[in-house]
């Protein structure tokens, strides 16, 4: 933490709804590879999912042919639950039971003969669960049209870290932890310990309300950072290379303006949050 005395010579009061970065601004140069390699990294990506698009090139979730399972597993404190290799979305993830991880899989796809080309694959340990789609290389199923959604249930101590899907993202906690990585579309997260989000294509919304710690860093982000404060008066926001507007900051606040970009404050011990490179609008709301 910075000194009075050298904050003071760092920052300046601003205004409570802060208007930042005109064309000219050095934020958009910086702000620039980030969506260049966004965009990019989207082309690799994409296309390794069985399907994620329409006609109108938006997430198809439901096919006609569709078949869906459970599992139930018991696990040790603090599990890690990692959820990656292309599943389609959405998911859903919410607390439940103390040492134990319940899943639902649903599985749809265009034709019988696609739903077979493709299957949700489960590793279970009793410290570490991985789920991940599989798509068969056999003929026929080069290319197919498909989706995969998830619904989990999970102990409040979880450590959860999903990368690269096309749906929705929706985690209801309290968890201990959430690393989001690749996500195409929405993202929404209330009651995480500790929150790191990178590349989210469809904006976010965060919720401190219920967090217990509050620890969150979020880098490259296009589309509105909505973020819930609830009745906290202890939480810390810093944002660095914004294009867009911080709006609705509540008046217990303080604004400043730093050499990185912004900082909000409203008391002292809270949580912390660390914003980096958005790409539209930061607002700070108490819902």
């Amino acid at each position: 933490m910075l000194s009075n005395h050298t904050r003071a010579a760092r920052v300046q009061p601003d205004a409570r709804s802060l208007p930042v970065v005109l064309p000219g601004d050095h934020s958009v140069n910086r702000l620039r590879p980030f969506l260049t390699a966004l965009l990019l990294g989207a082309c690799v990506w994409w296309p390794a999912l069985p399907a994620v698009a329409d006609e109108e090139r938006g997430v198809v979730t439901s096919y006609p042919f569709h078949d869906s399972f459970a599992r139930h597993y018991h696990v040790k404190k603090s599990p890690r639950i990692e959820i990656k290799g292309g599943i389609s979305g959405p998911v859903t993830i919410s607390s439940g039971r103390t040492g134990m991880v319940d899943i639902d899989v649903r599985r749809t796809a265009a034709t019988q003969q696609e739903l077979d080309c493709h299957q949700v694959k489960i590793d279970y340990r009793p410290n570490l669960i991985t789920i991940t789609q599989v798509q068969f290389d056999r003929r026929g199923c080069e290319t197919i049209r498909a989706s995969q959604s998830l619904t989990l249930h999970v102990p409040s101590d979880a450590l959860l870290d999903v990368s690269t899907i096309a749906g929705e993202l929706q985690v209801t906690g309290p968890v201990k932890s959430v690393t989001a990585n690749s996500i195409a579309s929405h993202v929404s997260i209330s009651g995480a310990e500790t929150v790191d989000l990178n590349s989210l294509a469809q904006g976010l919304s965060l919720s401190l309300g219920g967090a217990r710690t509050g620890l969150a860093t979020i880098v490259s982000v296009v589309g509105t950072v909505e973020l819930d404060v609830g009745e906290r008066r202890d939480a810390e926001i810093s944002i660095s290379s914004l294009t867009g507007h911080i709006r609705s900051v509540p008046p217990d606040f303080v604004s400043l303006r730093t050499n990185e970009g912004y900082l909000l404050r409203s008391g002292e011990g809270g949580p912390s949050l660390s914003i980096i490179s958005v790409h539209g609008d930061v607002v700070v709301t108490r819902k």
